[in-house]
């Protein structure tokens, strides 16, 4: 069936009204200046979140197959945790640069089913975020308790012994890093500075003329007659880590990291929680910022009929 026109003052209209001399694309795609700031917006939205995702994914790429500093938690955590993490950010970063695609061309080209499978694939995303969020928050203990037995694992059997010095470097530099020693607990813990003495093979392993009691990653200053002091050698009997728990104020050594690494590493994210809190919800915000402007965009943007 054909469109009927009528000509008004010499203009053809179709039967929508529309004058198909005179009126732009934008006009009958009903994108008027908000329309266009909305597209716009959206576009270059899309555009950023697009190389996070490519970072994102070529980060996880990289932790996946490191063999320098990344690679050698994965001797501590064990394999299954370090693989499902370098994984997980892969999957990650895949998604968001998808999801992006999707928004910059259903923003550039207007195309409405673009716009909302990125409307669906963002809520996914961001309930699968509070969703995971929630789980770490219920089975926080759970994953701490997992976390205390691989550290003491590694430590007690695989630090500092012939063949695995994957864990001996990447200890080193965690102990190093956050200025701690062992493995939780603080200076009175025997499972903090203590542990090397109390259970590693690298202590029972040493001979009785050149015992230490914790290795040097573990000291403030190992220059000089400092490390001598800090892995208690002659001269220091009388001090940590010479001495075992309980500690007296006279008894401790300034030179000695002290507390537990596990213990180290919560602090500092206790410590910085607001700051992951505001990144998580920067990220949230965003989010449902890109799904309002996917709704409002689609709305703007009129039914197929409008161009037959």
């Amino acid at each position: 069936m054909g469109i009927k026109t009528e000509v008004k003052n010499d203009q053809v209209l179709n039967k929508y009204g529309y004058d198909d001399l005179v009126t732009s694309e934008d006009e009958k795609m009903g994108l008027s200046g908000c329309g266009k700031f909305l597209k716009y917006s959206m576009f270059m939205f899309n555009s950023v979140i697009l190389v996070a995702g490519c970072g994102l994914l070529g980060f996880g790429v990289y932790v996946r197959n490191s063999e320098e500093k990344m690679a050698q938690l994965a001797t501590i955590l064990g394999s299954f945790y370090y693989t499902a993490f370098s994984t997980s950010l892969i999957v990650l970063g895949g998604v968001v640069i998808v999801i992006s695609f999707l928004g910059c061309c259903g923003a550039i080209k207007e195309v409405k089913c673009m716009l909302g499978t990125f409307f669906v694939l963002l809520f996914v995303m961001l309930l699968s975020m509070v969703i995971g969020g929630i789980i770490v928050y219920v089975y926080r203990e759970n994953i701490g308790d997992a976390v205390l037995t691989e550290l003491s694992k590694s430590l007690n059997t695989t630090y500092g012994v012939s063949g695995d010095r994957e864990v001996t470097k990447a200890w080193d530099l965690i102990q190093k890093l956050f200025q701690c020693c062992g493995v939780s607990g603080g200076v009175n813990s025997t499972t903090s500075w203590a542990y090397y003495r109390e259970y590693t093979f690298w202590f029972k392993n040493q001979t009785d003329d050149m015992r230490e009691y914790v290795p040097e990653s573990c000291c403030r200053n190992v220059f000089g007659n400092n490390r001598t002091k800090c892995v208690g050698g002659s001269g220091y009997e009388n001090i940590i880590p010479a001495i075992l728990p309980p500690v007296g104020a006279h008894q401790e050594n300034d030179l000695l990291y002290t507390n537990g690494c596990y213990t180290a590493i919560v602090t500092f994210l206790t410590d910085n929680v607001r700051i992951l809190a505001g990144v998580a919800s920067a990220v949230s915000v965003l989010m449902v910022l890109g799904m309002t402007f996917a709704i409002c965009l689609c709305r703007r943007i009129k039914d197929d009929f409008l161009f037959d």
